[in-house]
């Protein structure tokens, strides 16, 4: 490794751990991740006291990631426009597969795949989310709920046994989707004369 990339690598890691930091600003923490190789939207927010091992995260505007998230950095982490994410929410990227054998359940080869939270989606409080996820537009995940595979749109998903007694979010409920959205007049400033 030249000694440029280890100073860059060495200099990517302090800016994740001080990001969390309550004393930094959202606005210092978007700009801080951005320069770490984040692609954040200036609407965007991150909140403090997350741990984030990698800056591979896309936010699109107006998306919001609140305190206390955990991403474990193995894929890109992608919240499109207007995506919430409440606290404690943990991104879990990588995995591994399962060898059957009871000398070592978990093969040493890791499986990452990237989780996207889609546009108007909410994931509440201490959620888990797994590898290769991608949250449905418009969905809503109940707190503390297991999110295992991909959601569909505007629904409501929350944890519940299945027939096999396994429990994971499960959709319960299909969420309003109004026909044409009531958007407030766009006034634009104009000069006084």
């Amino acid at each position: 490794m030249t000694q440029v990339r280890w100073r860059r690598t060495k200099l990517r890691a302090l800016i994740l751990r001080i990001q969390g930091s309550v004393f930094i600003s959202d606005a210092l923490r978007r700009r801080l991740l951005n320069f770490a190789g984040a692609r954040i939207h200036p609407t965007a927010t991150i909140r403090h006291s997350c741990w984030l091992d990698s800056a591979d995260i896309v936010m699109g505007p107006d998306a919001m990631l609140n305190c206390f998230a955990r991403y474990d950095g193995a894929a890109p982490l992608i919240f499109e426009a207007g995506a919430r994410v409440s606290s404690g929410v943990t991104f879990t990227t990588s995995t591994h597969h399962h060898t059957g054998d009871p000398r070592r359940r978990s093969s040493p080869e890791t499986i990452d795949s990237a989780i996207t939270i889609k546009a108007g989606s909410w994931v509440m409080t201490d959620v888990t989310i797994n590898p290769g996820v991608t949250i449905g537009e418009g969905c809503e995940i109940g707190a503390k709920a297991m999110v295992v595979e991909d959601t569909e749109p505007n629904g409501l998903y929350v944890n519940m046994a299945g027939p096999t007694g396994a429990i994971r979010a499960r959709r319960v409920k299909d969420l309003p989707v109004p026909d044409t959205f009531a958007a407030a007049p766009v006034v634009l400033a104009t000069k006084r004369a």
